[in-house]
């Protein structure tokens, strides 16, 4: 009996409403999920895009800082290679030397 009033009055196409939304829920929720799932699919493709150019832009940074790292590495070396160099031939010196005391000694 309240439905024919409800049906009948102001409120009917309200009742047609729910009596249609009750009878097809599935439907709704369907629509909601698949919603939900472009929402989520399209805020896991603006993360990725975000992390992407965070990542480019942090690249170029690294690659100044693993520029200077080598350079420094580089000049370490070079300044190991020229005191084994002066070693060797301060050793050679001092060789000699030994050897013309020991001439002059005889």
């Amino acid at each position: 009996m309240m439905n024919c009033h409800l049906d009948s009055g102001k409120y009917s196409q309200f009742s047609m409403f729910v009596q249609e939304f009750a009878e097809t829920p599935k439907a709704v929720t369907t629509g909601y999920a698949t919603q939900a799932k472009a929402v989520s699919t399209a805020f896991s493709k603006a993360k990725a895009g975000v992390l992407t150019k965070a990542g480019n832009a942090t690249s170029s940074l690294s690659t100044g800082i693993t520029a200077s790292i080598i350079a420094i590495v580089v000049i370490v070396l070079i300044m190991v290679i020229i005191y084994l160099i002066l070693r060797y031939r301060r050793k050679k010196k001092m060789k000699k030397k030994l050897q013309y005391i020991k001439l002059l000694e005889e």
